[in-house]
């Protein structure tokens, strides 16, 4: 940014932030009222002051202990059985891409915008504030993706990182969170997500010979859904019993990397955005200053106050 914009110390952020932001009325008050307590200095996993209350609320203190131990955590409880039936039933009806060979597996890309279901899930108060913990505030939605697994007697694949395009080592604050939220409940003989307990801690992507490092799974009742961070090594399980395991995996991403999947046209389109839910706005990054700039004028410094608040949460 140009000198008249940078930001030099937290009293003159403040400031600044303040006089950006006074259009704003109180929408964004209790957001730079947590930048203050914490003086812009937030450390990764902790809480930010305007959202303990609602981490508390919603029964989220001992997953986000596990997660923060092991960099990943099973939540119980995040949607009612029927709201999973009806994913599934999405999944599965939106599943047009073929059985990938050898795996027994179908997928169903880009699913954001395409089913009520996903989008409610997508925007589930207990998703959004876990998230919010690893990935920060102002987070977008990155990749929203199905797959149905069937039963089969291939071998287990090896893991991987989900920060994939970051260099080594990886951020200390997180910036790719992913969760697995299984439609009928996930075991391991049903092919549940297995991970490498604490490999997170190393921040980088496994060597040829630790991606055959051994996993545990993460099993999950119906209603529940498995999460982990993108610096956890991890892979798919292999389905042994009859039936499928169908999943939504849903990745959000820190505000200020490129998320994998682009679904901001969603926001040109009216009437979707009248039913969408609220929160889907903020996924789509509505108030981001990207690309705001044009010839004769800079960046929208609305947009930009915004955004410089939302980073340190």
């Amino acid at each position: 940014m140009s000198e008249a914009v940078e930001v030099t110390d937290e009293k003159q952020f403040t400031e600044r932030a303040r006089r950006f932001l006074e259009e704003q009325g109180e929408r964004l008050k209790p957001l730079l009222d947590s930048v203050e307590k914490s003086k812009g200095l937030l450390g990764p996993l902790d809480v930010a002051d305007h959202l303990q209350a609602r981490i508390d609320e919603l029964g989220l203190a001992e997953p986000l202990a596990h997660f923060r131990e092991h960099g990943y955590a099973a939540i119980e409880d995040v949607a009612p059985p029927e709201e999973m039936d009806e994913l599934r039933e999405a999944i599965h009806g939106l599943a047009e891409a073929p059985a990938i060979p050898g795996v027994g597996m179908r997928s169903a890309p880009y699913l954001l915008g395409r089913h009520p279901a996903v989008d409610r899930i997508a925007t589930n108060p207990k998703i959004l504030a876990f998230a919010e913990v690893s990935v920060g505030n102002g987070l977008r939605a990155s990749q929203f993706a199905g797959s149905i697994m069937f039963k089969s007697d291939a071998d287990l694949p090896g893991v991987h990182a989900d920060q994939n395009w970051l260099p080594a080592p990886f951020p200390e604050h997180n910036c790719v969170i992913t969760f697995c939220i299984p439609c009928e409940g996930m075991t391991s003989a049903g092919g549940a997500t297995r991970v490498v307990p604490g490999s997170g801690a190393k921040r980088r992507h496994p060597t040829p010979e630790e991606a055959q490092s051994e996993t545990v799974p993460i099993e999950v009742k119906k209603g529940g859904v498995a999460v982990w961070n993108g610096s956890v090594w991890h892979g798919s399980g292999v389905r042994r019993v009859d039936g499928t395991r169908t999943v939504l995996h849903a990745t959000y991403q820190r505000l200020y990397t490129q998320p994998i999947d682009d679904y901001t046209y969603l926001l040109e389109d009216e009437e979707y955005m009248a039913s969408a839910p609220e929160a889907m706005r903020g996924l789509l990054g509505e108030n981001l200053f990207f690309g705001t700039a044009k010839p004769g004028s800079m960046v929208d410094m609305r947009k930009f106050g915004e955004a410089t608040i939302r980073s340190k949460l």
